[in-house]
């Protein structure tokens, strides 16, 4: 579980829309799953429901960048997938 305080800075340099960066906020202010990176120090994906946001917590700061994102595949269409063969 990852959480950050209110008023974190949550950097940008991509220039991904508003919105995607108000939600990686929100849910980082009230406490999102994540998983680190095991070959990068600090460097986390986030999930939430529809989106996997990939982010560096530097240590120095304490700001969050927004390195990427991408939509989440449903697990539903990943098992109904299984059985399709190339």
């Amino acid at each position: 579980m990852i959480q950050i305080k209110g008023g974190t800075k949550v950097e940008n340099p991509r220039q991904y829309e508003a919105r995607a960066v108000e939600h990686l906020r929100q849910l980082l202010e009230m406490g999102a799953p994540g998983q680190r990176d095991p070959d990068r120090e600090n460097f986390y994906e986030i999930e939430g429901q529809t989106e996997t946001f990939y982010v560096h917590l530097s240590p120095m700061s304490g700001n969050v960048v927004l390195v990427a994102k991408w939509l989440r595949q449903a697990e539903d269409c990943c098992l109904s997938a299984a059985h399709l063969t190339a």
